[in-house]
């Protein structure tokens, strides 16, 4: 098995740590740059959109628009980086835990207040300007548990 240079790994795990804090911190500009100006997205084992391409700015509008009023943490384990036949190109795959909390309290009496996921992501990151950017990310839903009504973005 090929290896990642262990400067290219330090280098893709910031910027996928940047990427998940974003959504943490509703910090729209950080995952702004954290994106290739076209993204490929496949968010269809959880029921949400099918795969499509689109611009980083559209991405980010969506995922603002779907998760703006969670609480949520998002955390990430056992990352594997492949380098890729194009030496500006690395696949890195990851397991998740998505953490998601209703910011409103009027969830807590009715409902659960809560969404939470878990599973893999597949990412593809290319050099742009000798800065790595996410031009493609997959997500592989394990499970989900919780109020699914709370996340925008899981509507089927």
């Amino acid at each position: 098995m090929r290896t990642v240079d262990p400067d290219v790994f330090v280098q893709i795990n910031d910027i996928l740590c940047r990427f998940f804090l974003a959504f943490d911190q509703r910090d729209w500009p950080t995952m702004a740059e954290c994106l290739a100006p076209q993204v490929t997205i496949d968010y269809s084992s959880s029921g949400r959109e099918p795969p499509s391409t689109m611009s980083g700015d559209d991405f980010v509008r969506r995922r603002q628009n779907a998760v703006d009023s969670l609480s949520k943490q998002h955390g990430f384990s056992n990352l594997l980086i492949t380098p890729q036949p194009d030496e500006k190109v690395v696949s890195a795959r990851c397991n998740y835990l998505i953490m998601r909390f209703a910011l409103s309290r009027e969830f807590s009496t009715a409902e659960k207040d809560f969404f939470h996921s878990c599973g893999s992501y597949q990412f593809l990151l290319g050099k742009i300007k000798s800065e790595w950017k996410i031009s493609s990310i997959k997500q592989n839903t394990l499970h989900s548990w919780g109020n699914a009504a709370l996340h925008g973005g899981s509507s089927r």
